[in-house]
C-alpha cells in the first residue's frame, strides 16, 4: 500500500509539469530505464496496477481538461487589457503568473520575473490577481488586488511604483499599509474600489480553478504550468528554453 501511494503521488506530482498534450516524443534512455523499473514492480505487485491505472487516467483527464481551458480562455489572459503587466509591450513569450499580494511566496517571484523581464526584451509577464488571502479588508472599501486593478486602469504609467510597493510588504496588508502606499504614489482617489473590477478578479478566480490550480503563484510558460515559486536560477532555463521553441516555430513557419 505503501508503495502505491508513493506512485500515486509521484503521478499527481507531475500533473502541472506539462499542461497541453502534445505529440509524444521519443523515450529517453532515462525513461526507458524507469519504464523498466516501472514495468518491474508491477509485475512483482500486480495489486498496484489498477490504483496506478487510475491515477495515470486523472492525469490524463486533467491534461485534457487543462488543454480545454487555455484554448477557452487564451484570449482573455494573453491580450486583456484590463490584466496588468509588465515588460515589453510586443512579446514573443508572455508569462502568465497567477498571484496574490498577501502570497509570501508570490512576493519572491515577483522580483525573479521583473529580472527576467528586464534581461530579456522579447518578454513579457501578465498578471492575473487572484486574492486568495484576502478579498476583503477591514475598514476599507478595497483590497490590494482591487487596487492594483484601479490603478492600473486609471494610471497605468503609475502602476509599477504602486505594484512594487504593495509587493515589498511584509505580510498581509490591512488598511493602514494599502492608505500608506496610495499616499506614497499619490493614489488616494484609486483606493475606493470601482465595481467594473469584480468582474475581471471573478473571471480570474473561473480560470485558476479551472486549470486545477490550488495556490499562487502559478506560471504559464509556453506550454508548460508551473505551480509554486521557482528561483532565478531554475526559472530562466525554462524561459530560454520557451523562447527557443518559440523562435524554431516562427522559422519553420517561414520556411514553408
Amino acid at each position: 500500500m505503501k508503495k502505491l501511494s508513493l506512485i500515486a503521488a509521484a503521478v499527481s506530482a507531475v500533473f502541472f509539469v506539462v499542461a497541453i498534450p502534445a505529440k509524444a516524443a521519443p523515450l529517453t534512455p532515462g525513461q526507458q530505464d524507469n519504464l523498466v523499473k516501472i514495468q518491474s514492480i508491477l509485475e512483482q505487485k500486480p495489486e498496484l496496477i489498477d490504483g496506478l491505472l487510475t491515477s495515470l487516467n486523472m492525469y490524463i483527464d486533467q491534461e485534457n481538461k487543462t488543454a480545454v481551458t487555455l484554448k477557452k480562455y487564451h484570449d482573455w489572459l494573453y491580450n486583456n487589457p484590463d490584466l496588468a503587466a509588465f515588460g515589453t509591450d510586443n512579446p514573443k513569450l508572455t508569462i502568465v503568473n497567477f498571484t496574490d499580494f498577501n502570497c509570501p511566496y508570490c512576493k519572491r517571484l515577483d522580483p525573479v520575473l521583473q529580472r527576467l523581464t528586464e534581461e530579456n526584451p522579447d518578454v513579457r509577464v501578465v498578471n492575473v490577481f487572484v486574492p486568495l488571502q484576502q478579498r476583503e479588508v477591514a475598514g476599507i472599501n478595497t483590497n490590494s488586488a482591487q487596487y492594483a486593478l484601479n490603478v492600473w486602469k486609471n494610471d497605468p504609467d503609475g502602476y509599477m511604483k504602486v505594484h512594487d510597493y504593495l509587493i515589498r510588504k511584509n505580510g498581509r496588508h490591512d488598511k493602514s499599509s494599502l492608505e500608506r502606499v496610495a499616499q506614497v504614489t499619490k493614489t488616494q482617489m484609486l483606493l475606493d474600489a470601482s465595481n467594473t473590477l469584480k468582474p475581471t478578479i471573478d473571471k480570474s478566480y473561473q480560470i485558476f480553478s479551472e486549470l486545477g490550480l490550488n495556490g499562487t503563484p502559478a506560471m504559464l510558460i509556453g506550454d508548460q504550468i508551473l505551480p509554486g515559486y521557482l528561483p532565478y536560477d531554475q526559472l530562466k532555463p525554462i524561459v530560454e528554453d520557451a523562447l527557443k521553441k518559440l523562435s524554431l516555430i516562427t522559422l519553420a513557419d517561414k520556411t514553408t
